[in-house]
C-alpha cells in the first residue's frame, strides 16, 4: 500500500528574478532569488466559498467531471464501443451523495497531477491545439470543478480505475482539501466513484427530490444517460428540437418545439417557436419562442437559458435577446461560448457579440415570416404584445416595414391601427405627449378625433416614423407651432371682448388668443404651452444643483428660441354664437356669462387651469351664477 500526504499551510514558490537599474549613467545588474508566499488555507477558503453563487453548483461540477471522463475515454480508447452512463446515489440517513461513471478513470500519476492540484485539469490538455479533434465535446476547462466538493463535504473519497491500468484501483481521500491520502484499493470496474460525506449545512444534497430537481436543471441536455438511485429511467431524457431527425414531419416537429419551450417557460405558454438553422456559421444551436399573456409598456419578460455542450450554465444572459424582445424566450447551446471561472455566466467576448447579432437577425426574419405567412398566429401575437411590438418596429426598419399597417397605437379612444386613426383624424396624426388631463381631450373628443397617447411606450416615436415614411402630417399638442396650427387667429377682435376676457384671464397668467376654430359650439379652450413650461423649469436658479451643467446648457440653448414664458393659452372662439352675442349684453350679464364659461371649461377638462380656480371652485362659481340668474328670472 502506498500513501502520499499533501503539504499544508503556507507554501513557497521559488522565483529567480533579474532586475536591472539605470541611474546617472551607471548600469547596475542585481540578481537575486525571491520567494512568493502562497497561503494554501486562505486560497482554498476564498476559492471554495466565493467562486460559486450556490453550493448546489457542486453537483453540476461533479456530474460534469463524470461526463468529461466518459468523453475522454471515447476519444482515447478507440476500440471501446461501450454505452456510457452516470449514476447518482443519495442516502439521506447517512448524509452521503455518490456520483459514479464508467468513463476513463484516473491513473496514480493523474490523481496527483489533476485531482490533487487546484487549477489543473486533463480536459484542458485535450483542448490544446495539438489535442484530439473531438475534444470540443468536453465541458470542463479551468480545473476548479472538484474544488466544489470540498465546499459541501466534510470528507471526500474517490475510488477510481483507469482504462490504462485496469488492474489497479486507487482510493483518494481528503477532508477539506488541505491534506489527502492516496492508497491502492480492492480492484473495481473501470471508471470513478466520488463519495461526499456532506457537511451539516448541505444535508439537502442527500435528498432524492432535491438532487433530482438539480439534475433536471443542470443536466437536461447532456447526451450521456444519468440515473438516480434505483430508478431505471434516465433523468435527462429531454430531447431538444435541434437534435430531432430532419425527416420528422413539420406538425410533429412543431409539437416537440412547443413542449420543449414549455419546460423552460414557467410563467407563460409559448405561442410559436423558431428553431435556429443548423448550418449557421457560429455552431450555435437553439430555439426562440414568443410568450402568450400580455406585455405592457416596456415590460421585460425575456427568458434565456444557456448551455455549453449540454450542461446548463446560466439563465441570466438576457442580452442574447434584443431589449425590445421583452415577450420572448430562448434556449441556446454552443461549444464556443466561453464561461467565467465559476461557469455561471458567459464572457462577453467577440463570439458572444456576434451571436447576439445573429440571434437578432433570426428573430427579425422569423417575425417577418409570421406576419406574411401565419396571419392567425400573428393576430395572437398582436393581441398580447402590441405595445412591445411598437418598440420593436422602431428599432428595426425591416420590422417597421412589415408591421406598420397592422400595429395599433394607444389613443384616448382605445387602440387603433394607423388606417383607422387617419380616417377619423382627417389624414393627420395628433399626439398628446403628457398624461395630465387638459381641454385638448374635450376639444378633440367633441370632433371625434382620436388623440394618440404619446406618453405610452414607443407610441410617439412610432407615429413620427410613420409620418416620415408615409408623408403624413403629425401635430404634437402643447408645442406652440403645432397647437396654434389648430386655430385660425383673428387679429382684430372687438375691443369689448378683449377687455372682458383680459379681466377674466389676467396677463402674465394667460396668453389670450382670439381665433376661429371647430367645433363652433365650443366657446373657448385652454391649452398648456409646453415649450414655455419647459423654458420656465430650465431657468429656475436652483436647477443647477440638480441637473448636470452640460445637459442644462444644451437644453437652455434650445429654450432661448422660445419667446413666450406664459404657461397657459386661452383660445376664444369668435365663431361661437355665445361669444358673438356677448358684446350686446349688459355688463352684469357679460360678467356672469364669462364666469359660467370659465367654470364650465374647468369642469369639462377636469383639471385646474393654472390660476386660482380649482375644479371645486368652478362648481361653486357655476352654482352661484346659475342661482343668480334664476333669482332674476
Amino acid at each position: 500500500m502506498q500513501s502520499l500526504l499533501g503539504k499544508t499551510g503556507s507554501q513557497s514558490i521559488t522565483v529567480l528574478c533579474s532586475i536591472t537599474f539605470e541611474t546617472a549613467g551607471e548600469h547596475v545588474i542585481n540578481s537575486s532569488i525571491n520567494t512568493t508566499q502562497v497561503n494554501l488555507d486562505g486560497l482554498l477558503e476564498v476559492l471554495g466559498k466565493n467562486l460559486y453563487s450556490t453550493p448546489a453548483v457542486a453537483l453540476r461540477e461533479l456530474v460534469q467531471n463524470a461526463h468529461d471522463a466518459c468523453q475522454r475515454r471515447t476519444i482515447e480508447d478507440h476500440d471501446d464501443d461501450r454505452e456510457y452512463s452516470i449514476h447518482l446515489e443519495c442516502n439521506a440517513e447517512l448524509s452521503v451523495l455518490e456520483i459514479s461513471d464508467n468513463g476513463s478513470g484516473l491513473t496514480r500519476d493523474e490523481i496527483n497531477e489533476y485531482l490533487a492540484t487546484i487549477g489543473s485539469g486533463y480536459t484542458r490538455v485535450l483542448r490544446e491545439p495539438d489535442g484530439a479533434d473531438s475534444a470540443h465535446q468536453l465541458i470542463g476547462y479551468f480545473g476548479l470543478g472538484f474544488l466544489s466538493a470540498y465546499v459541501v463535504s466534510s470528507k471526500v473519497q474517490v475510488v477510481t480505475t483507469s482504462y490504462q491500468t485496469p488492474e489497479q484501483t486507487w482510493s483518494f481521500s481528503s477532508a477539506g482539501g488541505k491534506t489527502f491520502t492516496v492508497d491502492q484499493s480492492e480492484n473495481a470496474p473501470i471508471g470513478t466513484r466520488v463519495r461526499l460525506q456532506l457537511s451539516s449545512k448541505f444535508f439537502a444534497l442527500a435528498d432524492t427530490q432535491v438532487v433530482s430537481a438539480l439534475l433536471a436543471r443542470y443536466c437536461s441536455l447532456l447526451p450521456i444517460p444519468i440515473t438516480l438511485n434505483a430508478r431505471p429511467e434516465r433523468i435527462n431524457s429531454l430531447l431538444p428540437p435541434w437534435r430531432l431527425d430532419p425527416q420528422v414531419p413539420v406538425v410533429k416537429k412543431r409539437k416537440a418545439e412547443l413542449e420543449f419551450a414549455q419546460v423552460f417557460e414557467n410563467d407563460f405558454t409559448p405561442i410559436t417557436c423558431y428553431t435556429l438553422p443548423s448550418d449557421n456559421p457560429y455552431q450555435l444551436k437553439g430555439m426562440l419562442w414568443i410568450q402568450d399573456g400580455s406585455s405592457y409598456l416596456s415590460s421585460d419578460n425575456r427568458n434565456v437559458s444557456v448551455f455549453i455542450r449540454g450542461m446548463f450554465i446560466s439563465n441570466d444572459e438576457l442580452d442574447l435577446l434584443p431589449r425590445w424582445a421583452g415577450f420572448m424566450g430562448g434556449v441556446f447551446e454552443s461549444a464556443l461560448f466561453q464561461p467565467t471561472a465559476s461557469r455561471e455566466s458567459l464572457q462577453k467576448d467577440d463570439y458572444y457579440e456576434d451571436v447576439v447579432d445573429y440571434i437578432c437577425e433570426q428573430l427579425v426574419t422569423n417575425l417577418r415570416d409570421t406576419v406574411l405567412r401565419e396571419p392567425n398566429t400573428w393576430q395572437r401575437i398582436l393581441e398580447g404584445h402590441g405595445q412591445a411590438l411598437l418598440g420593436a418596429s422602431i428599432s428595426d426598419d425591416r420590422l417597421f416595414d412589415i408591421m406598420r399597417k397592422s400595429l395599433k397605437v394607444p389613443t384616448v379612444d382605445g387602440e387603433m391601427t394607423m388606417s383607422q386613426l387617419l380616417r377619423r383624424s382627417h389624414q393627420c396624426i395628433y399626439i398628446k405627449p403628457e398624461t395630465s388631463a387638459s381641454f385638448e381631450d374635450v376639444l378633440f373628443k367633441a370632433q371625434s378625433i382620436p388623440l394618440v397617447q404619446g406618453y405610452m411606450y414607443a407610441a410617439m416615436a412610432f407615429c413620427q416614423k410613420f409620418s416620415e415614411v408615409e408623408n403624413i402630417p403629425v401635430k404634437i399638442l402643447g408645442r406652440e407651432r403645432d397647437t396654434e396650427s389648430l386655430f385660425s387667429p383673428c387679429d382684430n377682435p372687438p375691443e369689448i371682448l378683449r377687455s372682458l376676457f383680459r379681466e377674466a384671464y389676467p396677463e402674465g397668467d394667460y396668453d389670450l388668443v382670439f381665433s376661429l376654430f371647430s367645433p363652433v359650439h365650443i366657446p373657448l379652450v385652454m391649452m398648456p404651452n409646453r415649450d414655455a413650461i419647459l423654458k420656465n423649469r430650465l431657468e429656475k436658479k436652483d436647477l443647477d444643483k440638480r441637473v448636470g451643467a452640460a445637459a442644462l446648457s444644451l437644453a437652455r440653448i434650445h429654450t432661448k428660441k422660445i419667446k413666450q414664458a406664459t404657461e397657459n393659452i386661452i383660445f376664444v372662439n369668435l365663431s361661437n354664437d355665445i361669444i358673438q352675442r356677448l358684446e350686446h349684453l349688459s355688463p352684469l350679464m357679460q360678467g356672469q356669462i364669462i364666469t359660467l364659461l370659465k367654470s364650465l371649461m374647468v369642469i369639462a377638462s377636469g383639471l385646474d387651469t393654472g390660476g386660482s380656480l380649482s375644479v371645486n371652485d368652478a362648481f361653486l362659481q357655476l352654482n352661484s351664477t346659475i342661482l343668480t340668474l334664476i333669482e332674476k328670472d
